[in-house]
């Protein structure tokens, strides 16, 4: 367990000590800003239900479940429990910018979000995948840079945030289907009783 820790020390020196200059550490904190508690993820999911009118206004239901979800397990269970120092308490030489982080650094709960939210909305809008993806793992990567959080801390929340992500997107599926056969069944027999009148 000792060798994870140094390899992950290691890649946390490698990323955090990249050059600082003004206008990356700006959009780092722009990234990291724009990734807490979601907020990104919850506007593009917003702009896609008010695009599609009266199409499929449900997607707040899995976004919503989907952050409820990440939110609590790294918070409530994962954090406390593990209790690991940020970096920027641990490490002496560590570079921090945009203030010291309160709470504990495993998991990462910008990570947790960004791709557990991600899978909705890729499942959404799979033409924006890649575009999703790619944003979401610049806001996890600028959390090392910023010095507020380790790799492993990163990796373990994506990971975490993209199963999380696949349970809802499971269980939305699951429920979609049974409503459209509910809907269709219900079509069916209001079908027949009409091609049918009693008399």
């Amino acid at each position: 367990m000792n060798w994870l820790i140094t390899v992950d020390t290691q890649l946390f020196f490698f990323i955090n000590h990249l050059p600082h200059v003004g206008f990356i550490d700006s959009f780092a904190l722009f990234l990291s800003g724009i990734g807490e508690a979601g907020i990104v993820w919850f506007v593009i999911g917003a702009f896609l239900i008010f695009r599609e009118e009266s199409k499929d206004q449900r997607l707040f239901i899995p976004l919503g479940l989907t952050g409820g979800l990440a939110w609590s397990i790294t918070e409530l269970i994962l954090k406390p429990l593990v209790a690991r120092l940020r970096p920027s308490s641990a490490l002496d030489v560590a570079t921090v910018i945009g203030g010291f982080p309160l709470g504990y650094s495993f998991p990462s709960t910008h990570a947790t979000f960004a791709f557990a939210l991600v899978v909705i909305l890729a499942y959404k809008e799979p033409k924006w995948k890649t575009g999703l993806f790619t944003l979401a793992f610049a806001i996890a990567l600028s959390r090392i840079y910023l010095g507020h959080h380790y790799p492993i801390d990163v990796v373990f929340g994506g990971m975490l945030g993209w199963c999380i992500g696949m349970l809802v997107v499971r269980w939305y599926k699951e429920v979609s289907k049974k409503k459209k056969k509910r809907y269709n069944r219900k079509n069916e027999t209001k079908r027949k009783r009409t091609s049918h009148p009693s008399h």
